[in-house]
């Protein structure tokens, strides 16, 4: 990579608290230094970045690629595109994929592939279950040692409490993390949206909130005293989160967190209404009265993260009528956006702040040296106009599905440049 400065950009770098304005030098694929002041002088590559942001790559903890068995929605490199189009150099892989990724025979393939294409970091997040079916336990030793930090049947909750606590037990052991996706089925068999009035007014079932409460609070039970860390995903109703923050204490024999995901944050349960089976996702949008408090909390520091849940589907499969279509939205390249946008003026929150919460503390969940901006560090960043506005509809989303209710309105804030050792994005088009 040639010499490259970054000349009066405002760097954010969450890890050492940094919000100033300066120049970051790139050489050799690491960050050669982040300076104050007068900006060197006599460089071939100069970015003029004045009102633009840098900051540190984005990991995304909770993504959809799809493979294998998925490819009519999303490939590696479409999805892993999209993510470094979106300012994310790092996502967490889940697993409910056909066949599941529950071995070191389906994953180790997948991770040679995403590492050839040279593009976002991958962070498996293979299985807790064989087969997802939660009865038996996968050799979490053996994923392990293929780089997995994290194990989820996301999709399905880990309903065998005996084997949710094997499971922290083991993971304990390399101080992993089982991410639980909490539903309790029996409540929300069958629906579609929220209970309430859109599911009332669209003729579908509704998927009451207790369902996603209840099945936090069996978890909570559950992982008490495992010595294991227990992470509750997507979550989308306040009391999840209370419930998550009332067991935050060395007594509890347990360490537990939560995400949610800026759709929950900036949208809320009238939304199918107008945009339809785009705005259906497990778990529902809800209330506006839920919203604002889920933006409350994540504002207060009781939600250690924010993730997208990408989970492109082909349009066929969401152009069914409600009570049959694909739940899930498309959300790598929606992620900072949206959430800057609800969380700075909704939230009150700093875009430090923010970017922490898409950065520095998911990378810290999956057991990744949080990104910086250090001298020596490796060029691991994203330039970003905050001004700039757009919709998806005009510029394009490099994911092969399109399956999002944000597509066609006006988003503010565009990633301009990304780094990864090495420029791979700039204005729209990959370098490579």
């Amino acid at each position: 990579m040639p010499r490259t400065l970054l000349r009066n950009v405002r760097i954010l770098d969450p890890a050492s608290a940094t919000d100033a304005v300066g120049h970051v030098l790139l050489e050799d694929g690491h960050i050669h230094s982040a300076t104050t002041g007068e900006a060197p002088t006599g460089f071939a590559e100069v970015i003029d970045g004045s009102g633009q942001w840098v900051f540190p790559g984005l990991v995304d903890m909770h993504v959809h690629l799809r493979q294998p068995g998925g490819d009519d929605a999303e490939t590696l490199e479409s999805g892993l595109r999209a993510a470094v189009a979106g300012g994310v150099t790092a996502v967490g892989m889940m697993p409910n994929t056909e066949p599941p990724l529950d071995s070191a025979v389906v994953l180790e393939p997948l991770l040679r592939s995403a590492e050839a294409l040279g593009l976002a970091k991958i962070c498996p997040v293979p299985c807790v279950s064989v087969g997802r079916q939660g009865r038996e336990p996968v050799d979490f030793e053996a994923l392990h040692a293929l780089g997995a930090m994290a194990f989820s049947d996301d999709g399905s909750p880990v309903w065998n409490g005996a084997l949710l606590q094997e499971a922290l037990r083991r993971t304990a052991s390399f101080n992993g993390i089982v991410v639980e996706h909490p539903e309790l089925a029996s409540l929300s068999a069958g629906g579609a949206l929220d209970k309430g009035p859109a599911a009332e007014a669209l003729g579908v079932a509704g998927i009451p909130w207790q369902a996603e409460t209840g099945d936090v609070a069996r978890c909570l039970e559950v992982a008490r005293g495992t010595g294991g860390r227990l992470h509750l995903t997507h979550l989308s109703c306040p009391r999840s989160v209370a419930l998550v923050d009332a067991v935050r204490s060395p007594e509890s024999g347990f360490r537990a967190t939560c995400d949610t995901t800026p759709h929950h944050l900036a949208l809320n349960s009238s939304e199918p209404k107008a945009a339809g089976t785009l705005a259906k996702m497990n778990p529902p949008l809800r209330s506006e009265d839920m919203r604002h408090g889920l933006v409350r909390q994540v504002a207060r520091g009781s939600v250690d993260c924010v993730a997208s849940d990408h989970a492109p589907h082909s349009a066929d499969r969401k152009r069914l009528p409600m009570a049959e279509a694909a739940f899930g939205i498309t959300g790598l390249e929606t992620l900072l956006p949206v959430s800057l946008a609800v969380l700075t003026a909704e939230g009150g929150m700093s875009p430090l702040a923010v970017l922490s919460l898409l950065s520095t503390a998911p990378a810290r969940l999956l057991g990744l040296e949080p990104p910086a901006i250090r001298e020596s560090a490796p060029a691991n960043l994203v330039l970003f106009d905050p001004d700039r506005e757009y919709a998806l509809a005009e510029v394009g989303s490099f994911s092969k599905s399109m399956n999002t209710p944000f597509m066609d309105r006006t988003l503010k804030g565009r990633v301009r440049a990304v780094w990864r050792g090495r420029l791979l994005y700039m204005d729209g088009s990959f370098v490579c």
